[in-house]
């Protein structure tokens, strides 16, 4: 049935008049009762009784209105979703995330979200883990992505999944052989080390704290590029979660092996926005997509 008769049935069931139906959608009367007929044509059955008073729905004019009101429901819904996905084409969204997402997880992640959302231009801070929830928290950035800490109270954990600290190596090095690593078995090898304070996993295990604070590094950099780098020409090994090399991993380029340490191993990586702000409409569609992409990497 056509809209426009759906309408005006439902007016002249809320007014109980054709007449005062017609006075309100602007439109004679002789109109409204031909869209009533025509229903009524189509049905094969009355949908209002004529009384002097005015008209009364019959029994199937009460099920045709639930029918309406639901469906018109329904439609007014589906503006609102459309409205919203229309604003979530167009916006800025800030991220703030630890470093190591930034060199592969982000990019294609952000790759992937802007084939449907091209519009939408974006800011990506590498930023100290345990920097980014007051961040998120004072708005600063629409979206964090930085290992759990059970102190946020300012911000909404949309999803955590499990990112333990392992081992990156090239795939050729004697030990990409273990299924887990011993501290004490990366001894005889070259270290190459990330600059700056230790992250939030020394919190977590002592001994992996221990460790890192154990050996000098062959080579220290702030830029996990040339660590990466460093690892594929063979220079040492170095310590990361996997979601800074997935390519290499994928392609077979690089290994990663986790540590045979408990605590190292209970490590996650939460995905956080502001717990009280409303999102934009772009932010909002980007936490979804990056909520889904998480989960889907979350088993190496």
């Amino acid at each position: 049935m056509h809209a426009a008769a759906l309408h005006y049935f439902r007016v002249v069931a809320r007014t109980g008049s054709v007449r005062k139906a017609g006075l309100e959608l602007n439109v004679a009367a002789s109109a409204v009762n031909r869209q009533i007929k025509k229903i009524e044509d189509e049905l094969g059955l009355p949908v209002f009784e004529r009384l002097q008073s005015g008209m009364r729905l019959t029994p199937a004019g009460e099920y045709l209105l639930r029918h309406v009101n639901a469906t018109l429901h329904g439609y007014e819904k589906l503006r609102t979703d459309i409205d919203q996905l229309r604003q979530a084409r167009t916006g800025h969204i800030g991220i703030a995330a630890v470093d190591s997402l930034l060199v592969d997880f982000l990019p294609r992640t952000i790759d992937r979200f802007r084939a449907d959302f091209p519009a939408v231009n974006y800011s990506v801070d590498a930023v100290s883990p345990g920097d980014i929830p007051d961040l998120v928290a004072s708005q600063k950035f629409d979206i964090g992505l930085t290992f759990v800490s059970p102190a946020w109270p300012k911000v909404r954990t949309v999803v955590e999944i499990p990112a333990p600290i392992g081992v990156i190596m090239r795939p050729d090095h004697p030990l990409a052989s273990r299924p887990y690593i011993e501290f004490g078995a990366t001894a005889p090898f070259p270290k190459l080390a990330q600059a700056g304070a230790i992250p939030i996993a020394a919190d977590i295990d002592p001994d992996f704290w221990a460790f890192r604070s154990s050996f000098e590094a062959k080579l220290t950099s702030n830029s996990i590029q040339m660590l990466k780098m460093a690892v594929l020409a063979d220079q040492g090994i170095a310590f990361f979660t996997r979601f800074g090399f997935l390519s290499d991993i994928e392609a077979g380029t690089l290994a990663w092996r986790p540590f045979a340490s408990r605590g190292i191993n209970r490590l996650k990586l939460g995905l956080i926005v502001p717990a009280i702000t409303k999102p934009s409409a772009s932010a909002s569609r980007l936490t979804d997509f990056l909520a889904r992409e998480l989960q889907r990497i979350r088993t190496p």
